[in-house]
């Protein structure tokens, strides 16, 4: 028996939101995320009073991206379940609820997954990110290639403000060796600012990827810190 396995049975699945025995997240606070209804921006997804194709949040020249739920409610117990307590398995019910509000990418769009820096990605074990676009592969028929590194590693971004997410940012990330992906959707958990979706966006355009966009399970309201 794995050792997955065996703390299920000794602690039963419970809701990562509110600890009800039973699913990943249940009925009621399914219902309570808050969904991003349309018109959206054409850049970065922010919901908007009349379709744009840029809006003031947009960060970069991504094209496209979308968010499935507010980082409100029950959403930021759910990422932190992931991310925290390190229950891999919510990343499958994130990946459920993004494909449940968000169209799948066209024909040919690679899913590349927000890389973490080692020295992260050693501590928590895994990168949130990568389980994310495995599960929307599965979802979407799109396949994912881990086609950018973190090349500097800098402090947990939550609670960081805008100007610094940026700085922290920029220049960040690169590129792998070999060809990259002809176009290509990043896939992150939570967008902020949008400056780490910005520069993983300007390594992919560097080597050579056409159209970027980008998805991201939710999105914090524009104003507010985390």
């Amino acid at each position: 028996m794995s050792i997955a396995s065996l703390l299920d049975v000794i602690l039963p699945p419970a809701c990562a939101a509110c600890g009800l025995p039973g699913a990943a997240a249940c009925a009621a606070c399914r219902d309570a995320l808050e969904p991003l209804p349309p018109p959206w921006c054409g850049g970065c997804g922010a919901p908007v009073p009349v379709p744009v194709p840029r809006c003031a949040a947009c960060r970069g020249r991504i094209a496209g991206a979308r968010q499935a739920v507010a980082y409100s409610g029950p959403a930021p117990a759910l990422v932190a379940a992931l991310k925290d307590d390190r229950r891999r398995g919510m990343a499958a019910l994130l990946a459920e609820l993004i494909a449940a509000s968000v169209p799948a990418p066209p024909p040919g769009v690679v899913l590349v997954p927000v890389p973490l820096g080692p020295c992260r990605a050693r501590a928590r074990g895994f990168n949130q990110s990568l389980l994310i676009a495995r599960a929307l592969s599965r979802e979407w028929g799109r396949p994912v290639a881990e086609a950018l590194v973190r090349v500097r590693e800098g402090a947990d971004q939550r609670g960081a403000r805008a100007t610094a997410r940026a700085r922290q940012a920029s220049g960040a990330f690169a590129a792998r060796a070999g060809a990259p992906p002809a176009a290509a959707w990043l896939v992150d958990d939570v967008r902020t600012t949008g400056a780490t979706l910005a520069d993983c966006a300007r390594a992919l355009r560097a080597a050579g990827t056409g159209a970027v966009g980008a998805v991201c399970f939710a999105r914090v309201p524009e104003g507010s810190a985390r």
